[in-house]
């Protein structure tokens, strides 16, 4: 007996829903009520295509997916519709004494965004290149590349706001 999708769906948001809207908010630079409804899209999308799910890579990696696809959409129907680069969202108030992922949100902040979609795939959400790959749409080659040079800029970022830091 095949189990009931709506279970398996259910399962499938209780085990990514929050790894789903952290990664959303890093790629929203910090505006947590757009990762909200663009998390709220990609359940939706995901529920709706949740029977033509073939099970080709793993169900994180094709969530993973489907965010990154409603986030680029959101970010061209903006440019679209205002005719400029999207703005940059407001980063959230943080606790004192987490100077250091200010600084952290700050060089990701930096980053292009396909850079930064790719390091935040790997670095913070556990998957593997391949199946950052697979999200991404790109080439494993190219999506190691892109880490490899998201990493060494943010040490340059990292290391020059350091500096700055201990400059004043």
């Amino acid at each position: 007996m095949r189990p009931d999708p709506n279970d398996t769906f259910r399962t499938l948001y209780q085990d990514h829903s929050r790894n789903v809207l952290g990664f959303l908010v890093r790629l929203c630079q910090g505006n947590r009520a757009e990762a909200e409804d663009l998390a709220q899209e990609t359940f939706v999308a995901a529920y709706e295509a949740r029977l033509r799910y073939k099970g080709f890579g793993s169900p994180k990696a094709w969530l993973f997916g489907i965010a990154l696809r409603r986030w680029r959409d959101s970010r061209r129907k903006r440019r679209e519709e205002t005719g400029t680069e999207v703005s940059e969202g407001t980063m959230p108030a943080f606790e004192p004494g987490v100077l250091g992922a200010i600084t952290l949100e700050a060089a990701l902040d930096r980053l292009d965004d396909k850079a930064r979609a790719a390091l935040l795939l790997i670095g913070a959400q556990g998957l593997t290149y391949k199946e950052a790959a697979q999200v991404l749409g790109e080439p494993l080659g190219t999506v190691k590349w892109r880490v490899f040079e998201a990493t060494r800029d943010m040490r340059k970022l990292l290391c020059e706001s350091e500096r700055n830091e201990n400059d004043e």
